[in-house]
């Protein structure tokens, strides 16, 4: 298996080489995408390769809650009606859901085959389509069945965020919070500078990246320091579930947001985030994103939810938290009523 993901940032012409080096070489070679991706980014790419046919299209609904046995099941059987085997390869074309579930539907069938990740949101540019993590959801929790497989290529192309709206981007820029934050706080404070998601260049995408992809050549399996890039998730899970569970829906950018404001929190009393670190991230939280609602009634549910959260061990609740901007421990156990003490203080400070 190979060591790390082959990451390989495209403009206009590099983009066209590589549709044609593992698109063009066969029919049976699939891109999977969903309605959004179909419309938007899709003839992008038949515009290099305009023999591309619907035949070699798998495209299914957008949305996080479509990252699920079925959609699973789905991509399987076109692959196998296409008589796809292991010298062909399943093209990604999408955000973060699209690479989660296409990367685990060709790691497991005809246990792999190569896929090619092309994400299309700035959240897989810089965190979902990077490290070789795969997954699908289960009964509504995040991530729960999935799988490590490095993708054959992940291709940037930077103008594919010109099809989002502000809303998707905003959801991405969370992620590239989060990596900063746990990582580098020199990036962090280029972003506290940023007045506007337009300004976000290729090079802050180019950083993140590289951050991403040396902590899961580390540690691919998750087991150390990759799990830092975890910081503001088992709060932010536990709020997308919440959320799946009353039949509404919630960005998990804006859920990730949330829960780096809760953990941060958390930090400042088990890591000694220093309260100045702690305000500089309230403050952007605050300003950057658009409060998530929930109750005190609702703290019981999030509670419950976090417990199965993948970084438990033991029966224990297990976090990555901020000792400094820029320096994360993980798999620090935290008792119930101090993450019931961080949910309190978001509500009252966003209400």
């Amino acid at each position: 298996m190979q060591a790390s993901d082959n990451i390989i940032f495209a403009g206009p012409v590099e983009l066209e080489q590589l549709v044609h080096k593992y698109i063009g070489e066969t029919e049976k070679n699939l891109i999977l995408c969903d309605t959004n991706t179909a419309s938007y980014c899709l003839p992008i790419i038949k515009s290099y390769l305009p023999e591309i046919n619907d035949d070699q299209l798998i495209i299914i609904d957008a949305g996080d809650e479509e990252k699920n046995i079925t959609s699973l099941h789905h991509i399987w059987s076109k692959m196998q009606f296409h008589g796809v085997d292991r010298s062909n390869i399943l093209i990604n074309l999408g955000g973060g859901m699209i690479t989660d579930i296409g990367g685990f539907a060709a790691s497991t069938y005809k246990r792999g085959i190569p896929f090619v990740n092309i994400p299309t949101s700035l959240l897989g540019m810089v965190d979902a389509a990077i490290g070789g993590k795969t997954a699908i959801n289960l009964s509504k929790i995040k991530n729960q069945v999935g799988s490590f497989r490095h993708a054959e290529a992940v291709i940037i192309y930077p103008p594919f965020l010109d099809t989002l709206p502000d809303e998707e981007k905003r959801s991405g820029y969370a992620e590239l919070v989060k990596t900063a934050l746990v990582f580098n706080k020199s990036l962090f404070q280029q972003l506290m500078k940023i007045d506007s998601l337009d300004f976000i260049d290729d090079e802050v995408i180019r950083m993140a990246a590289s951050l991403k992809q040396g902590v899961t050549q580390k540690d691919f399996l998750d087991r150390a320091e990759r799990q830092c890039l975890n910081f503001g998730h088992s709060i932010g899970h536990a709020l997308e579930a919440l959320y799946f569970s009353h039949g509404k829906e919630l960005s998990h950018g804006y859920a990730v947001a949330s829960g780096i404001l809760c953990e941060a929190y958390i930090s400042t009393r088990v890591t000694k985030l220093p309260m100045k670190d702690f305000e500089d991230i309230q403050k952007h939280i605050l300003d950057g994103f658009p409060t998530v609602a929930f109750s005190v009634d609702d703290i019981h549910d999030i509670l419950a939810l976090i417990r199965h959260d993948k970084k438990n061990f033991d029966g224990d609740i297990r976090m990555s938290l901020l000792s400094n901007i820029g320096h994360c421990k993980q798999a620090i156990p935290i008792p119930p009523d101090l993450i019931e003490e961080s949910l309190m203080y978001y509500i009252k400070h966003t209400t």
